[in-house]
């Protein structure tokens, strides 16, 4: 697995797998996002409450532009090829190159739970970090009760190494975050 051209951020990178599309966040989307990341289903295990309004949707659109701007990471909309539907984001942030490591997330939306869609969007771009930006490692955070994201980033390969514990407070609670790791050598032999 060589890496031939490592991503220079010349241009945003569409993506596509057999039933999505993952492409730039657009200012078309704000209604989506206020939407989705307004939904209390979406946010309740990332270290977010909902967002209410149209501003805070265009902060969510400036913040994950952020990442392609500061070229430390992407975060791409997920959308669905047959009809265009916004179903999520997903992304590779805070890329250290001397390491070569970077964090991975995708959240869905909870109608389109349970299908597959997360795991696609998660193989899609843990293929792109090692072909287009040249890791070695693959990181992932999940806050304790977050099975089902869990077992997606088990199902590509993750492995869970160790807990943070109260690392993170929301609500006036804290929580346990549990870090994943999937390595390009585990990758490779998992495939062979």
């Amino acid at each position: 697995m060589t890496v031939k051209h490592v991503f220079d951020f010349n241009e945003f990178p569409v993506l596509e797998t057999e039933r999505l599309k993952l492409r730039d966040m657009l200012p078309s989307d704000v209604t989506a996002l206020l939407r989705h990341f307004g939904n209390p289903e979406v946010v309740s295990f990332i270290d977010s409450q909902p967002i209410k309004t149209i501003d805070q949707a265009n902060e969510w659109l400036r913040w994950m532009g952020g990442f392609f701007a500061a070229k430390d990471g992407l975060r791409w909309g997920i959308v669905l090829k047959d009809d265009g539907e916004f179903i999520g984001s997903a992304g590779l942030h805070n890329w250290n190159r001397e390491a070569n490591y970077a964090e991975i997330g995708v959240d869905i939306a909870p109608p389109y739970w349970r299908q597959g869609y997360a795991t696609e969007a998660l193989k899609t771009l843990v293929q792109f970090g090692w072909e287009k930006m040249g890791l070695n490692r693959i990181e992932a955070d999940i806050v304790k009760g977050n099975m089902a994201s869990m077992r997606v980033l088990e199902k590509v390969g993750f492995k869970q190494e160790g807990v943070l514990r109260q690392r993170l407070r929301k609500g006036g609670k804290y929580y346990d975050v549990y870090q994943y790791g999937l390595l390009r050598s585990d990758h490779i032999a998992r495939q062979a």
